[in-house]
């Protein structure tokens, strides 16, 4: 009796012990509880990066100087993701003064926390796309167009590999938001036009496959923020050939414009009908050139709640960043949003590869042999519609 004794107290003891674990790792799982709240800044800007002798002489302007200036004028203030377009061949210059978002390296110098994407390359290997961030950088990739148009027509949208750069951040502690940064096509050709509205759409199908759009709760496994140079506006939505920004990219990537939600009544209030885009579209009589720039601008920020964390966009304007003369440093504005998240309930189940996949750079040979590439690229696009405009 008293050796049955001792055996069920060995056995109780070891049940208690299995449970303490148990609600100990539960514990630790749940580190981050229901109802949690943070908030992050955006800012998006293309920089005019391009090194073409316009940009260096045109009204003075200097693209070399201007990039070290527009990179002191965004270390010293206070973003969280800052996504810039165009940033080509003066990359290096940008970076050196951007000291708020180095990467953590250890004593090898060897990068073992990334909040720099790696820069693609100058004209023409590059897309001009980077990505810097206060969170650490996780996932990155790059897609470029599969539909472009002209190179020596229609904007040379073709000598170089304009797309799509997506890096993953961790918000708050098992937490993602994908952040998107794109340049599209420009002019309004019809190539260019035919163009963009496949890059909408190329890009809309990037998104749902990279971000797991969950058709079936309807949500995100991330959230996502999509920000960049679209080279449209919504009040062209339903212009003659260029009905797609809406109905090719927000609407079936179940995406909601941050201008157009703090801006139009009627999105705010039920941003998930996509009605009100089309109705506001419809009502707004503007050329591309009118809008560009001002409210209804070609630079944007949309975005999508993800699985387990809720988006809220809080302020949103656009800006001109200025040099020491008062003239803007670029042809663009800049396009800048607060957003808050809330921490909710998970309705699917996640991977767990969040964290995965860091991109690293590419050995000189690659790069060179890339670049190689590229110039043949170059040439035959170059040739082909030279003889297509001939």
């Amino acid at each position: 009796m008293r050796k049955l004794r001792k055996v069920l107290s060995v056995i109780l003891a070891v049940l208690m012990t299995a449970s303490c674990v148990v609600i100990a790792s539960a514990a630790e799982e749940e580190t981050t509880p229901i109802g949690s709240k943070g908030n992050f800044n955006v800012l998006s800007y293309n920089v005019a990066g391009l090194p073409i002798p316009s940009s260096e002489t045109e009204d003075g302007k200097d693209a070399y100087l201007d990039t070290i200036e527009i990179g002191k004028k965004i270390n010293a203030m206070n973003y969280d993701i800052v996504a810039v377009q165009e940033d080509f061949n003066y990359d290096l210059y940008l970076r050196e003064q951007i000291k708020k978002y180095d990467n953590v390296v250890d004593e090898d110098d060897v990068v073992i926390e990334r909040h720099q994407t790696v820069h693609s390359g100058g004209v023409p290997l590059g897309d001009g796309l980077n990505i810097f961030s206060s969170f650490a950088q996780y996932n990155e990739a790059r897609q470029a167009w599969e539909v472009s148009a002209g190179a020596v027509t229609e904007g040379s949208d073709e000598l170089t590999y304009k797309g799509i750069l997506l890096t993953t951040v961790e918000v708050i502690e098992g937490y993602y938001v994908d952040i998107y940064n794109i340049h599209a096509d420009a002019y309004g050709g019809a190539e260019s036009l035919a163009a963009r509205e496949a890059q909408m759409t190329q890009l809309a199908e990037f998104i749902k496959l990279r971000s797991k759009f969950d058709e079936e709760a309807g949500i995100y496994e991330h959230a996502v923020i999509l920000t960049g140079d679209f080279n449209v506006s919504i009040c062209n939505e339903n212009a003659e050939g260029e009905a797609y920004l809406v109905q090719n990219l927000l609407e079936p990537a179940r995406l909601n414009d941050a201008w157009a939600v703090k801006t139009i009544a009627s999105i705010e209030e039920n941003p998930a009908d996509y009605t009100a885009y089309y109705e506001y579209a419809a009502a707004t009589d503007l050329s591309y050139s009118q809008a560009s720039g001002h409210y209804d601008s070609v630079e944007r920020i949309c975005y999508a709640n993800g699985n387990g964390i809720d988006l809220t966009v809080g302020n949103f304007s656009y800006f001109y960043i200025n040099g020491a003369d008062g003239e803007s440093l670029s042809d663009h504005p800049a396009v800048e949003a607060s957003f808050t998240f809330e921490i909710v309930e998970k309705t699917i189940e996640t991977g767990n590869n969040d964290k995965e996949n860091v991109k690293e750079e590419k050995s000189f040979l690659l790069r060179f042999l890339d670049y190689i590439a590229s110039i043949f690229r170059t040439i035959g696009k170059l040739l082909q519609d030279w003889a297509n405009w001939l």
